[in-house]
C-alpha cells in the first residue's frame, strides 16, 4: 500500500503516541539501569516510568506543578525523585547513553568530534530567581547555552542570566568540553574574542566562527542550522517557552528533560526506519 498524505493525516496521531510511549519506556529502563531501586529498605511506590510520564506532561503542557492531573504521582514525590536524579547526575548520564545509541544507529561514532554552540534568550515569569537583560535581543530573563553535535543531538546545556555575553558562555561549559572528544566547534560571530576561545583551546578544541555581518533577511547558515533546528524542536515543549523556574538549576533540568524526550523519540523512529 502506498503511503499517501491522507494516510499520514489519519494515522500520524497513533504513530506519534506509539513512538512517545516506547521512547519513555526505553528512557525509564535506561534510568533504572543507571539508578536502580535499593535492594533493601522501603520499596518505591511509584515506578520510574510513571515519573517520566508525569514529567513529559509537565514539559509538553507547560502547566504549573499544582495543575498536575491526579492520575500522576504527587508533585512532592516527583520533586523528591527529581532531586535525587540531579544529585547523582542521572539525567546527564541517560542523555549520553541515548546520544551514543542514536549515533551508532545512524552509522556514526559514539562520541562526536565536532559540535555547534549557540545561545537562546527567553523571558522569565514573575517568580524570584537569577535573571538579566539581554541588550541585543531586548529580553529580560535567562539565556540557554546549548552545545549540539552535527546530528543536532544535545551534548551539553547550561542556563545563565541573560545579561551574560555570548562570548563568556563557553566558560560555563568547560567541564563538558573537557570530558568530550570534540576537536572543532562552530559558533556565530557573537563568540569572537579570547574569552570564548580560551576554554576550548585549553582542551584542544578549535573554534570556528560562522555567520554574516549586517544580516538582512533569512539565509540558512552553514553548520549552524543544526543548533537552530534543535532550538526549534525544544520549543515545542511549552515549559521552555517562558522560564517559570525559580532557579537556573531547575531551568537547566527542564531543558535537559526536553532534550531526553526529543532524543528518545528520534531513536525510536530511527529503529523503525
Amino acid at each position: 500500500m502506498t503511503w499517501t498524505p491522507e494516510h499520514r493525516r489519519r494515522y500520524a496521531p497513533a504513530i506519534n503516541h506509539m513512538v512517545r510511549t516506547n521512547a519513555i519506556t526505553r528512557l525509564a529502563a535506561t534510568i533504572d539501569a543507571i539508578d536502580p531501586p535499593a535492594a533493601t529498605g522501603r520499596p518505591r511506590l511509584w515506578s520510574t516510568l510513571t515519573m517520566l510520564q508525569a514529567l513529559w506532561w509537565m514539559c509538553r503542557a507547560g502547566a504549573a506543578w499544582k495543575l498536575l492531573p491526579e492520575i500522576h504521582p504527587p508533585r512532592q514525590t516527583i520533586g523528591s525523585r527529581l532531586e535525587r536524579w540531579i544529585r547523582f547526575a542521572v539525567l546527564e548520564r541517560a542523555l549520553v547513553v541515548l546520544n551514543g545509541c542514536l549515533r551508532l544507529a545512524r552509522g556514526r561514532k559514539r562520541q562526536p568530534s565536532a559540535g555547534i554552540l549557540d545561545t537562546q534568550s527567553v523571558r522569565t515569569g514573575p517568580q524570584r530567581g537569577p535573571r538579566g537583560f539581554d541588550a541585543g535581543k531586548k529580553i529580560k530573563g535567562r539565556k540557554r547555552v546549548l552545545l549540539v553535535d552535527t546530528e543536532g543531538l544535545v551534548q551539553a546545556v547550561q542556563v545563565v542570566p541573560a545579561s551574560v555575553q555570548d562570548r563568556d558562555t563557553p566558560a560555563v561549559l568547560e567541564p563538558e568540553l573537557a570530558a568530550s572528544a570534540l576537536l572543532k566547534v562552530w559558533a556565530d560571530l557573537a563568540f569572537n574574542g579570547e574569552a570564548a576561545a580560551a576554554p576550548m583551546t585549553r582542551h584542544g578544541i578549535a573554534l570556528e566562527l560562522v555567520g554574516r555581518k549586517n544580516k538582512t533577511g533569512f539565509v540558512v547558515e552553514p553548520k549552524r542550522w543544526r543548533v537552530e533546528q534543535t532550538f526549534g524542536v525544544l520549543g515545542r515543549y511549552r515549559r521552555l517557552q517562558v522560564d517559570h523556574e525559580g532557579s537556573t538549576t531547575m531551568s537547566r533540568i527542564m531543558t535537559l528533560l526536553a532534550a531526553l524526550f526529543m532524543t528518545g523519540m528520534r531513536f525510536e523512529r530511527q529503529l523503525r526506519a
